[in-house]
């Protein structure tokens, strides 16, 4: 009589203690199990066959191929191992009287074109005096002049009366770097640029020939010379 009691107290606590292993499985993974096929009667239960991934789309040429960029803009630059130094030795102007007897002080020196023409070599047009305009003038007439900038040139800015330029204004194009909208970045060194003969290295300059208008980035002249009338390049 205590039989069929004895076989469902044995089957009561063979589910508990299944149902306590289950609890204590480690975490699942973040994919699911492999669902299994129902068996038929008689036959071990094996694993459904994984589902066959669909095969990746194809790369079409423009996604294969990554854009391509706009192709490098080099910069013109004077090598770094020539002297700079060398063609700048400041000379105040003497003071002396004039015929009305007044104290006047001389020119300092170097002036703006002998500094640009011991930095750049060029030995050419020399017709006394000459200004920066004049230089430019005689060079253009012997071809010798470019729109275009080139490292070791020499920019050659035209007279300006706004800021008492009479005569123009030259000075030495260390380097020409073009950009991707047609303008230049020049970096720019000249003498006299506060008519005391004071150098200035380096200045950063913006050159549009399409205006042939360049204004400066840096230096001394940053706080106005905004638009200022470029003539050309004398090359040599």
């Amino acid at each position: 009589m205590h039989r069929p009691h004895t076989i469902f107290l044995i089957s009561f606590l063979f589910a508990c203690m299944t149902m306590t292993a289950c609890s204590k499985r480690a975490p699942q993974p973040a994919q699911p199990p492999v669902p299994l096929e129902q068996p038929a009667a008689g036959v071990e239960a094996r694993p459904a066959p994984a589902p066959v991934p669909a095969p990746a789309p194809e790369a079409r040429p423009e996604q294969a191929t990554q854009q391509e960029e706009p192709p490098c803009l080099e910069c013109d630059a004077v090598s770094p191992a020539k002297d700079r130094a060398g063609c700048f030795k400041l000379q105040p102007g003497a003071k002396s009287k004039n015929a009305k007897g007044k104290t006047v002080t001389g020119r300092c020196q170097p002036q703006c074109i002998p500094y640009a023409r011991c930095r750049s070599g060029f030995m050419t047009c020399r017709l006394g005096d000459t200004s920066p305009v004049q230089w430019f003038e005689c060079a253009r007439k012997n071809k010798a002049t470019s729109a275009v900038p080139k490292a070791g040139s020499l920019m050659v800015i035209g007279v300006d009366k706004r800021h008492n330029m009479a005569t123009g204004h030259l000075g030495y194009v260390e380097e020409a770097c073009p950009n991707a909208d047609g303008t230049w970045t020049l970096r720019f060194s000249h003498t006299n640029y506060d008519r005391k003969c004071h150098l200035d290295l380096d200045a950063k300059v913006l050159f549009n020939p399409k205006t042939m208008r360049a204004a400066f980035l840096s230096g001394p002249w940053k706080t106005w010379a905004r638009d200022l009338k470029i003539l050309g390049f004398i090359l040599r």
